[in-house]
């Protein structure tokens, strides 16, 4: 039988729609903000639909078990910095809950077979999508609660690291064992300056901060296509160095951030947007 819409094909629809609800977040009009969390939750519920439909039409695949971990990060991730960005959201703690995707995403690159997603971590992508529509229509009806809005934030940080617990705790038995590419992992974990440089400029960048989203979208796309991969991992390492270096020289020099930025976008989408983009395509001419 021949289905239009494909589990596969709706994990990506969640991907491709996403700059609409962010787009109208970013608008001053009240209405626009309602409409992205209508857009917003339409979205989140695809997270559901995939699997539902997989299932009645016996299309449970590997590559939709890795697509749709890897869209809920794109969907948490691109929100929350939009959020903050509109100073609905404090930064510290929106970068502990992305540093863990980024740690976590890096980690099953490495053991696919030991980390699957857990039923805890499926209840922690749930609160952080439910969390950030709520969070949006109280702060639009009632700005002074923000306080309020960054406690919860904390405590689904918190939750989204214990929900990490078993996947630490399955690698650190796996890596007693990984003893002839022991030093290549932890020379890979290198390259995770990469990702924390996007992340840590974001509060720099400004008006560009949509640079850093996308790359970061692009790298969690990418790196969890990585099924074990210890060469991709670590040989561009000097690739993270050069952009971290360049990130702190402009600022360092001019105080702000906007050539180096451009670069990254450039570099991420020959590095990782242009395979990403590529994938996605197959997969949508795919049944």
């Amino acid at each position: 039988m021949y289905l239009l819409i494909t589990p596969n094909r709706l994990t990506l629809l969640r991907i491709f729609l996403l700059p609409f609800p962010c787009l109208l977040l970013l608008s001053e009009s009240y209405s626009a903000k309602i409409g992205a969390l209508v857009a917003g939750f339409l979205l989140g519920i695809t997270d559901y639909l995939d699997g539902i439909l997989a299932r009645k039409y016996k299309k449970v695949t590997s590559i939709g078990a890795i697509l749709d971990p890897i869209a809920d990060k794109i969907f948490v991730s691109s929100v929350y910095l939009v959020l903050v960005y509109l100073n609905y959201f404090s930064f510290l703690p929106v970068f502990l809950i992305i540093l863990r995707e980024i740690l976590v995403s890096f980690l099953r690159s490495w053991f696919p077979d030991k980390i699957k997603v857990s039923k805890i971590a499926k209840l922690k992508t749930l609160f952080q999508m439910s969390f950030a529509g709520f969070a949006v229509l109280l702060y639009i009806h009632f700005p002074s609660f923000k306080s309020l809005i960054n406690l919860f934030l904390w405590i689904i940080a918190i939750f989204s690291y214990i929900s990490a617990i078993p996947y630490f705790h399955r690698v650190w038995y796996k890596i007693k064992e990984f003893r002839k590419n022991l030093k290549n992992f932890f020379i890979s974990f290198l390259s995770l300056i990469y990702p924390l440089g996007l992340l840590l400029s974001f509060p720099l960048a400004k008006n560009l901060f949509w640079i850093n989203i996308i790359s970061l979208s692009f790298f969690f796309f990418k790196r969890g296509l990585v099924k074990s991969s210890p060469k991709w991992a670590y040989e561009k390492i000097w690739l993270s160095f050069f952009i971290a270096l360049l990130l702190i020289l402009e600022y360092i020099y001019f105080k702000s951030l906007f050539f180096s930025l451009w670069l990254i976008l450039i570099i991420s989408f020959l590095r990782d947007g242009f395979k990403s983009l590529k994938f996605m395509w197959r997969i949508l001419k795919l049944q």
